[in-house]
């Protein structure tokens, strides 16, 4: 069966009008600025880490309101670890290669701390490199079946903040701007 010059005509049109589709929505993304989805990457990642980490800890609460009255909500600043934190570090994170008692304190303070370092881009790289190791630890000793339904998106953004950085809206920008002054 032969082609005819028509078939190549119409052919090459439907792929210049998907090519310019395409460059047409490339460069609508483009206006986006890397600094606000970085912002937005941050505190998703930072939500995911502290909220787990809220649960871990006891001490004085904070309470905050914010515009919506049922949106209010409690921040716990870390005085102590739950006893039952330990019990979950001894029982269900028992396989990790770290001493459960250690396990508990590193993670536990480490969901409070790194995440507040990611909202505000402070040592984001350094921020999003600790929580990507303590997701590999999760991933591989504890829950392996969660890699497709939770932890490759934790290791996608992560790995996107550690690759290309908090943006322009983050102390590490900041700094970055005053130490080359």
């Amino acid at each position: 069966m032969a082609i005819s010059s028509s078939d190549i005509s119409r052919e090459s049109r439907s792929s210049s009008l998907i090519a310019t589709a395409i460059d047409k929505l490339v460069a609508i993304c483009a206006v986006v600025p890397y600094a606000l989805v970085a912002l937005g990457l941050r505190f998703i990642i930072a939500r995911v880490f502290f909220v787990s980490g809220q649960t871990k800890i006891a001490g004085p609460e904070i309470p905050i309101s914010l515009f919506n009255p049922g949106d209010d909500f409690t921040i716990v600043l870390p005085a102590a670890i739950k006893p039952s934190t330990f019990e979950l570090f001894q029982a269900q994170y028992a396989a990790l290669p770290i001493p459960p008692t250690v396990a508990a304190y590193l993670f536990t303070y480490a969901e409070f701390a790194l995440p507040v370092c990611l909202m505000l881009g402070f040592a984001t790289r350094l921020s999003a490199l600790a929580l990507l190791i303590m997701t590999v630890l999760i991933q591989v000793y504890v829950a392996p079946e969660a890699l497709w339904s939770a932890h490759i998106y934790l290791f996608a953004i992560l790995m996107v903040l550690m690759s290309v950085g908090p943006g322009a809206i983050s102390l590490d920008a900041l700094i970055r701007h005053v130490s080359q002054r």
